[in-house]
């Protein structure tokens, strides 16, 4: 803690911020401290470097290459704007359409001639589903009883569907014994 003091005390004399008597303060802790002292005449070797240095001047037109380069701040501005407006069109498009479309198909739904007609389609439906399952059926039924081989062959598959299935699932669930013996 006491170094860190004379630390800031040499910054200060770099700057030439110190006064007289913290200048023989730090003057009689260099002569006293070897740590200091080497770090010192550190920072006046980097400091004598810097200050023998030729200051660089920039090229004659790096203010407006680089004021050119800086974003434009009114068409960001604007390119913002045009987001926020599309987002809130988003959000308001289909709070309207949904308005609409209660307005619209609301009193349709409510007419009694509109529920009988769904009534019927879906009842059509159903029956057009319960046709093409019963089709579907009868003929899986009689391709069976023709083909007794393909239900054979599809009863093997599904076996070793569930053989291998089991086989991955202990696997999965024991890792540590396989990997043990595999060691030995």
């Amino acid at each position: 803690m006491e170094h860190e003091r004379y630390h800031l005390l040499m910054m200060d004399a770099l700057d030439g911020e110190l006064a007289a008597e913290q200048h023989a303060e730090l003057e009689s802790h260099l002569r006293a401290c070897p740590e200091c002292r080497q770090e010192w005449h550190a920072i006046l070797a980097i400091d004598t470097l810097f200050r023998q240095t030729p200051m660089l001047s920039p090229a004659a037109d790096f203010t407006q290459r680089t004021v050119a380069r800086l974003p434009n701040r009114q068409a960001r501005l604007w390119a913002i704007s045009v987001i926020y407006v599309l987002l809130l069109l988003s959000g308001i498009l289909p709070i309207l359409v949904v308005v609409w479309a209660a307005n619209t198909v609301v009193p349709l739904l409510s007419e009694p001639s509109f529920v009988a007609g769904v009534q019927r389609m879906l009842t059509e439906a159903v029956r057009l589903i319960g046709v093409v399952a019963g089709a579907l059926f009868k003929g899986l039924g009689e391709l069976i009883t023709q083909q007794p081989a393909i239900l054979g062959w599809l009863l093997v598959l599904a076996g070793i569907v569930f053989v291998w299935n089991g086989v991955y699932q202990q696997l999965v669930s024991q890792p540590t014994a396989v990997s043990m013996r595999g060691n030995n």
